[in-house]
């Protein structure tokens, strides 16, 4: 799972959406410092992201939580040298399984045209993520809340907002997954991994995406921005590889997609056979390592604010 996460960084950079993160921008301009809650941090990749895009503001609080103490603990190793290389001076204390830090610009970054945080203070930790107490601002849950159930999730958020408070939610999975050249088991596997997120996984939905676009305004939120975040990885050139380590990506989707196809082939065999599902998977595999394989999937970047 590590090195999926690692992996999918440059995929995740690629399918932002940059109007839903100019929005977001907008909507954090304030004198007073900002509490941030990232949900589901992972390896603590956003960060670093907006630290680099020149997204933060002034000043920033922010607490990262994940339920993998793995992922937490390769975060909260990564994280301070992710910070300097990207022009901050970093601080660092560590007391009972949570990491702090306290980061300022250095001297170079200060002249740099994307520094606007003068300081940044960091408390990565693992926990549940809806059962926080916890103030905030904003909400960061990237590609966090079509594993969860909106109406869990959604109530845990609303309690943890300030007034006023946002919640961005970016790569929440919309329903769709592909791949290319086509081969004729495609749609029913699709249906059937689709069906495993709505029946068989705890906690979650296929169509996450569009069932937030009807959810919160349901629960009375204002709908700030949204627009599509799809992943696309595909090689550099026909039989030349995929850039930086994003093969890792596809490989464990389709191993994802076998193993929940797999179990709803149980209740469900006239869907395919364990031989097809076999065999559909080693071919995906052999073009995976051919550099012929082209992998999409539809996703949604969200913003929205509770109404008073």
């Amino acid at each position: 799972m590590q090195a999926y996460l690692e992996a999918k960084r440059t995929v995740d950079d690629r399918a932002l959406n940059r109007r839903v993160l100019e929005r977001l921008q907008a909507e954090l301009t304030r004198d007073e410092p900002v509490r941030i809650v990232e949900l589901g941090a992972g390896m603590g990749t956003m960060l670093p992201r907006l630290a680099e895009w020149g997204l933060l503001p002034d000043r920033v609080s922010y607490h990262a939580v994940d339920h993998n103490a793995t992922t937490i603990e390769r975060a909260q190793d990564r994280l301070p040298a992710e910070l300097e290389a990207r022009g901050y001076d970093v601080l660092r204390s560590d007391k009972s399984g949570t990491a702090t830090f306290v980061a300022h610009p250095n001297e170079d970054h200060l002249e740099s045209p994307n520094s606007q945080c003068s300081r940044l203070e960091v408390t990565l930790e693992c926990g549940d993520a809806l059962s926080l107490e916890l103030t905030a601002d904003l909400i960061i849950a990237a590609a966090f809340l079509d594993l969860v159930d909106a109406d869990i999730a959604l109530p845990a958020i609303e309690s943890m907002l300030a007034d006023g408070g946002l919640l961005y939610a970016p790569i929440t999975y919309d329903g769709a997954t592909g791949f290319a050249p086509r081969d004729p088991l495609d749609s029913r596997l699709e249906q059937a991994y689709h069906r495993h997120m709505d029946e068989y996984r705890s906690g979650g939905r296929s169509d996450a995406g569009r069932h937030l676009l009807s959810a919160l305004p349901a629960r009375n939120w204002d709908l700030l921005e949204s627009g599509g975040s799809a992943w696309v990885v595909r090689p550099r050139e026909a039989g030349e590889g995929y850039p930086h380590r994003e093969a890792v990506v596809v490989e464990h989707i389709l191993e994802t997609i076998d193993g929940a196809v797999s179990e709803v082939l149980v209740d469900e065999p006239e869907i395919a056979t364990a031989r097809e599902l076999e065999r559909w998977l080693e071919r995906r595999l052999a073009e995976l390592e051919r550099g012929e394989l082209v992998y999409t999937a539809a996703n949604l970047d969200i913003l929205a604010r509770p109404l008073q």
